[in-house]
């Protein structure tokens, strides 16, 4: 009995280990779909990341224009299209919001002055006041663009979507000197270079 109830021990902590071993939520950006079913289950929060770090890639590392709007220029209408048109539930959040995007409203900011720098207002000082599902969702977003929107790159992000958040933080929160640096360039710190074989 004794070797029996060991065997079952065993058993159950190789499972509750291998549980505790998965990726957290969001490990996989290039293969999760961010549409329509996604942005129902999203919180407020976790919709305006995805959105800031969607807009910080595509229009500084994509250079695609179109992408510059806010989240509170976008949140609702976002929302009322997929309520009007349930059939597109499939439909790309990045590509309802090129449906939408005319139809946004102008946003007043505070920091509307310093939209004219290269990633806006997406900085360290920025991060330290949003909340951190909206961390987790601008890495979420930005991660997401740079795997599906970029056709080439010599960066690598391998790892799960919370562990770049938790850098980030960590970076920011040691470092409040460069709390004017990008979010985006700080990611980058944590980045994986891929190593190219140079042509024969």
């Amino acid at each position: 009995m004794g070797a029996i109830r060991g065997l079952i021990l065993f058993g159950f902590s190789v499972c509750i280990w291998a549980q505790l071993s998965q990726s957290p939520p969001g490990a996989s950006t290039e293969k999760r779909s961010y549409a329509g079913s996604w942005w129902a289950g999203a919180d407020s929060e976790e919709r305006a990341g995805l959105l800031n770090g969607v807009a910080d890639c595509m229009t500084w590392t994509v250079h695609k224009p179109g992408f510059n709007a806010t989240p509170e220029q976008l949140t609702d209408q976002i929302t009322r299209f997929y309520q009007v048109h349930p059939e597109s539930k499939n439909l790309l959040v990045i590509d309802v919001w090129q449906r939408v995007e005319g139809r946004a409203k102008p946003v007043k900011d505070k920091s509307a002055e310093a939209w004219q720098n290269p990633h806006w207002y997406l900085n360290g000082e920025w991060w330290m006041q949003v909340s951190e599902r909206q961390q987790f969702g601008f890495v979420e977003g930005y991660l997401w663009c740079m795997k599906t929107q970029v056709s080439s790159t010599a960066e690598s992000y391998p790892r799960s979507t919370n562990s770049y958040r938790q850098q980030i933080d960590g970076f920011i929160k040691a470092n409040p000197r460069l709390a004017n640096e990008a979010v985006a360039d700080t990611l980058r710190r944590f980045r994986e270079r891929v190593q190219t074989v140079a042509p024969k």
